[in-house]
């Protein structure tokens, strides 16, 4: 595995201790120094090739970049190189590489992710009786450090067959850890206090330690070198993962992007954060804003390795009236149109896709691929009609209902069972989609509606963002008795990430989202489950909360033992078996 390490930059020179090489290389890696640069396309390049990342030590880091005035026994500070690391952990975390930060590369993981830092130990903590610039050799542990049981630390160290209780550390530095960034938590402490390690409680591999372990690494101690062969290890996982990702066709069935379009946003880039009105997304009755970050940009699905999103139009239950079904119509129109214009306007990173198809030659060209979807069948209004109009503008899945009964059918939540299932004007939408070659999407319908789908339609149908009832039991989830008829059918179920789907508690994670992707496959077989995140439509678990954190699923199919012809069926594989299928009626008209 190839381990990326930051170097230091002294006398014009990038450059570093030999004792990270050799710790890399007793642990089974391959060491690679990325050069002192703020050049963002070289380190984007260095990055693309590496498949972990070690922050190495060094000098003090400047104040203002944690929001503070500089301390004045901080002498001096080499701000390109504080940017040149802060770079690199922002964007290895980005594209979710194993990282490792070692004294100085642990504070500035902290720094990166908004948390601050004591500037000078000596005056800021007065009252320690630990030397932390010791002048013992740099392999001796000069004091002892409390770890944080059931931490991933502590799950590192203690597996370790010579580990000595305590654990006694090495100290060579003039700043710490004060407030611990958002996303991390600390682990270890020294005895005055001073936090010694950090690590991510977001899912991903981030691991800061105050010490150097590498100097103790080299001589033979075995605690130290498993924590480097930790780092080459998850390198290994995340390698496997791209591997796996350019061989495979990665399909996200469902976010709700456009419904961001009022905020100006352009699904080509990285969009600043928004001030939202919750009311306009639904979420509160009143005007209330908050700040929020877009889950799904075409450079977050870059990072993510995912090829492929269904974006889709979605409708609020409204009034059912005869102008307020035009407006409905003439909004999901106008959203489909925006969505197209955005893709044209990035079409050298980006394109449409209506097929199967059209996702490989995009993959193929480089590119990521935009499905069109419709959320609530409520934009059809009452007029059959609309089912050619939207086909016609590239539409691949129609969602029967959302939260409410609408003409099509009754609702899966806030239904008062108005039809029974499907009405007469759903069974013949259902009818016209299967002749247009349009997907069926039962997500948001009741379950008699399903089953009455599941009874009229010729082809299978999907559950685009819909979890297991048997492991959650929520309005939304898909029962044992329903997955069954969707897989007899040859249909699929894609895991919705979302939190109270996955949970009761809502304190969903990314483990959670395997277990149910475990349950529908141990229930009706590895040919009918998939993914559908609901990103920025409420989507968004601990360890996979926007698009480019979706290595992380595959990073836990792969510890769980799924294969490579397993996960490519789950990503997408399946998913567009049933597209195939739905839409050969289009090769026959």
């Amino acid at each position: 595995m190839l381990i990326g390490l930051s170097v230091n930059h002294k006398e014009g020179l990038s450059c570093i201790s030999n004792a990270y090489v050799n710790a890399v290389v007793k642990a089974g890696g391959t060491p690679v120094l990325i050069p002192l640069t703020n050049d963002n396309q070289v380190l984007e390049a260095v990055l693309s090739q590496i498949d972990g990342l070690i922050l190495s030590g060094g000098g003090d880091i400047y104040a203002p970049l944690f929001n503070e005035e500089l301390h004045p026994a901080v002498e001096s500070y080499d701000l390109e190189r504080d940017h040149y690391d802060i770079q690199l952990v922002k964007r290895a975390a980005a594209k979710q590489m194993p990282i490792l930060g070692i004294c100085r590369g642990h504070q500035v993981i902290n720094v990166a992710f908004g948390g601050s830092l004591i500037q000078d130990i000596p005056s800021q903590v007065p009252d320690s009786k630990i030397n932390h610039n010791q002048s013992e050799a740099r392999e001796i542990g000069t004091h002892p450090i409390t770890i944080v049981p059931d931490s991933k630390l502590s799950q590192i160290v203690y597996r370790a067959s010579c580990t000595v209780y305590p654990l006694s550390v090495n100290s060579f530095h003039h700043q710490a850890v004060k407030v611990v960034a958002p996303g991390l938590e600390a682990v270890a402490h020294a005895e005055d206090g001073v936090i010694e390690a950090i690590e991510s409680t977001e899912g991903n591999s981030i691991l800061g330690v105050q010490w150097h372990p590498e100097n103790m690494a080299v001589a033979d101690n075995d605690t130290m070198q498993a924590i480097f062969r930790q780092v080459v290890s998850e390198a290994e996982l995340y390698r496997m993962t791209k591997d796996i990702h350019k061989n495979i066709y990665s399909i996200d069935s469902h976010c709700d992007t456009p419904m961001y379009f009022p905020y100006k946003i352009d699904i080509g880039k990285r969009n600043p954060l928004l001030k939202i009105n919750l009311h306009q997304t639904g979420e509160t009755s009143g005007e209330q804003f908050a700040n929020y970050q877009l889950k799904v940009e075409v450079p977050q699905m870059q990072d993510g390795l995912l090829d492929a999103s269904f974006m889709v139009a979605y409708l609020k239950q409204g009034k059912r009236d005869g102008k307020a079904l035009q407006k409905a119509t003439a909004k999901t129109e106008s959203i489909l149109k925006e969505l197209i214009r955005q893709v044209e306007n990035n079409r050298n990173i980006v394109g449409i896709a209506k097929s199967t198809g059209d996702l490989k030659r995009l993959k193929k060209e480089g590119k990521k691929a935009i499905f069109i979807g419709i959320e609530n069948g409520y934009g059809l209004g009452k007029d059959i009609g609309n089912v050619k109009k939207f086909a016609d503008m590239g539409v691949t899945y129609i969602t029967l209902s959302h939260n409410g009964d609408n003409d099509i059918c009754d609702a899966a939540v806030d239904s008062r069972s108005e039809h029974n299932g499907l009405s007469e004007f759903g069974k013949e939408v259902v009818k016209e989609m299967n002749r247009l070659g349009i997907m069926v999407d039962i997500s948001h319908t009741s379950e008699k509606t399903s089953l009455d789908v599941l009874e009229i339609s010729r082809f299978p149908v999907i559950a685009s963002h819909s979890s297991v009832k048997a492991l959650c039991n929520h309005q939304r989830n898909i029962s044992d008795k329903l997955m069954h008829a969707i897989a007899n059918k040859g249909g699929v179920i894609q895991i919705c990430l979302y939190n109270y789907f996955l949970r009761k508690d809502g304190k969903a994670t990314v483990k959670d989202a395997v277990n149910h992707i475990d349950y529908v496959v141990k229930t009706v077989g590895i040919d009918h489950v998939g993914i559908g995140s609901d990103f920025d439509g409420g989507g968004g678990i601990k360890g996979v909360n926007a698009a480019n954190e979706m290595p992380q699923i595959t990073i836990e199919l792969l510890r769980r033992g799924y294969s490579e012809e397993d996960i490519a069926k789950i990503w997408g594989g399946n998913l567009m078996r049933v597209m195939d299928i739905v839409q050969s009626v289009n090769s026959k008209q």
